[in-house]
């Protein structure tokens, strides 16, 4: 199974839609090759959030 990525949370203005590959300025969700994964988002919250729940689904828990 591949290694998850590191995501993190970016906050793109319209000046930088393009650098990022997107279409509207937003929170993005960006892993660590700097690939938007999730997005856009209307606040940091909601963005933290989605990346949170990604990451749950991905790394499965391991019972006590």
């Amino acid at each position: 199974m591949a290694k998850p990525k590191d995501l993190i949370a970016v906050d793109v203005h319209t000046e930088d839609v393009g650098d990022y590959n997107v279409t509207e300025p937003g929170w993005y969700a960006v892993d660590d090759g700097g690939k938007v994964v999730l997005g856009p988002f209307i606040s940091l919250a909601e963005c933290d959030r989605a990346i949170r729940d990604r990451l749950q689904r991905i790394i499965p828990k391991v019972p006590d």
